[in-house]
């Protein structure tokens, strides 16, 4: 083999082996690189770090031919932690103060209400009931005039318009409201009898109706008297005589009053046994010492006031016993 031939053998050859420590070298570097970076990072939480969020970490790999330094952690960035508002007062609402119910107004008279009619008791004055007592004259020609002329009241020589009273007042019903009542009487006496009466309405003194004798009209006193009675009215002022004589009543002359006579009737006695002219009034005739309500005995409250005024009592007499009765001479 020639010299010059050898020489490029040679050269081959070491080429040959030059490429490939040059591919096995690659190689190593290759593989120990890569297998470095392989490994698990070791990484490193500051309190109050959350994962994923200001991590430190440490790695194995290394920076050129030296390790690299350690990554500095950095400082957790502050959360601004919002400044809680203040709690505001509530507004106050403006509530309106309720109005309050006005209370009726109290009468002052009995001015545009007529017999019988009813009244609420949150309109009646009770510190001042006497303005609902009222005494007026009768003048002819006037509405009471025009009620009783010719019927309870007739031209006679006894008694005179002049010597009558109109009296217009409350009592209490059997129902226990305050109602509008009116009577007659004698002028002498209407002073007392609305005293009276005023009383026992403060008192409660329950009085059926109280009406003139004129709204039972029959035709004539007698009868008119009986349709009164009847309907358990009380009242006082009847031209007519007495029942049971020819001489006249003390209520021709406006001096007497009967109250309540269905619980307080009129009775006669022979040989014992009562007669009396009302069917509804049987309950009340012959025991009289039930003190059922609305009767008239001596511990009556009725009884007591009359009887301080001057004024007698017919169930006091012997007989007949006229419980309703009341009278003074």
């Amino acid at each position: 083999m020639s010299d010059k031939r050898k020489r490029r053998e040679n050269l081959i050859t070491a080429l040959l082996i030059a490429g490939m420590c040059i591919v096995v070298g690659a190689t190593i570097v290759f593989i120990v690189k890569y297998s470095k970076k392989d490994k698990v990072d070791t990484v490193r939480l500051t309190p109050g770090m959350t994962e994923g969020t200001g991590l430190s970490v440490e790695s194995d790999l290394p920076a050129s031919s030296s390790e690299a330094a350690p990554t500095e952690t950095p400082a957790p960035t502050p959360t601004d932690t919002p400044t809680p508002s203040p709690t505001l007062s509530p507004t106050p609402t403006n509530t309106s103060t309720p109005t309050p119910t006005p209370k009726p107004e109290k009468l002052k008279s009995l001015s545009g209400y007529d017999p019988g009619d009813t009244i609420s008791s949150d309109k009646i004055d009770r510190d001042n009931l006497s303005q609902y007592f009222t005494s007026s004259e009768i003048v002819e020609g006037d509405s009471v005039y025009n009620r009783i002329y010719g019927k309870s009241y007739v031209s006679n020589s006894n008694i005179g318009l002049s010597d009558l009273r109109y009296l217009k007042m409350l009592h209490i019903n059997f129902n226990g409201d305050y109602q509008v009542g009116e009577m007659i009487v004698n002028k002498s006496v209407a002073g007392e009898v609305l005293e009276i009466f005023e009383i026992l309405c403060a008192e409660g003194y329950q009085i059926y109706s109280m009406y003139l004798i004129d709204n039972f009209w029959s035709g004539d006193a007698a009868t008119s008297d009986w349709y009164s009675i009847d309907a358990n009215n009380t009242s006082a002022f009847c031209y007519r005589e007495a029942t049971g004589s020819s001489n006249l009543s003390k209520h021709a002359l406006g001096r007497a009053i009967d109250i309540n006579p269905q619980q307080n009737p009129y009775v006669t006695y022979t040989d014992g046994k009562a007669k009396y002219s009302h069917d509804n009034a049987a309950d009340y005739v012959y025991d009289r010492s039930s003190s059922k309500a609305h009767e008239i005995t001596t511990s009556d409250r009725a009884y007591e006031l009359f009887t301080s005024y001057g004024w007698t009592w017919g169930g006091s007499w012997n007989s007949p016993k006229d419980y309703q009765h009341f009278q003074k001479s």
